[in-house]
């Protein structure tokens, strides 16, 4: 079959071909450039109990499944760098999960507007005063650090734990909750 002198099936079966090449190039740029490097050095840190990767957009979304930690500013941070030395410059999204119950929940609906209170007014010793108050007063542990980026909150309660990141005033950017839901802060 031809049309103008063209040979459509030639035509269609180049072009068939050219399309399974990109697509075999970007997957497997994706799997030696992301996936790999991403599962190696996820799965060789300790405090990582478990991770997803979805790299199906713009922005390579990370998902990790913290253990119990000493300091979650500081294992926060292990894992944005090393995430950060596989992607480079593209974008990221790192969503830290943690193991919440109720109460955990309810100590931090009750503390959360102190945290908020204290980016604005800045009385940061207050707010992490009344956290771990409200933390003893109900059974649990919690513990408040700060960078010049993040907040970080996270409380203890028998076996189960929950971790809050909550970007500082005047940063914008996205606040992760340790229940998975990523929240736009400007």
């Amino acid at each position: 079959m031809q049309w103008n002198g063209i040979k459509i099936p030639v035509v269609l079966l180049a072009l068939l071909v050219g399309m399974g090449a990109l697509w075999g190039a970007q997957w497997t740029f994706k799997r030696y450039n992301y996936e790999r490097p991403l599962t190696r050095i996820l799965g060789e840190n300790t405090e990582v109990a478990a991770y997803k990767v979805n790299d199906h957009g713009p922005v390579l979304e990370i998902e990790v499944k913290l253990r119990k930690v000493d300091n979650l500013q500081d294992s926060y941070n292990g894992v944005s760098r090393s995430v950060q030395q596989v992607a480079g410059r593209r974008n990221t999204k790192i969503t830290i999960k943690d193991e919440r119950n109720a109460t955990l929940e309810g100590i931090y609906y009750h503390t959360r507007l102190a945290a908020y209170e204290a980016m604005e007014r800045g009385n940061y010793l207050e707010m992490e005063n009344y956290i771990v108050r409200r933390a003893d007063r109900d059974g649990a542990s919690a513990r408040v650090f700060m960078d010049g980026e993040r907040m970080y909150i996270q409380i203890k309660h028998k076996d189960n734990y929950l971790y809050e990141i909550i970007p500082r005033a005047g940063e914008s950017g996205a606040a992760y909750s340790g229940d998975g839901e990523g929240r736009r802060v400007s």
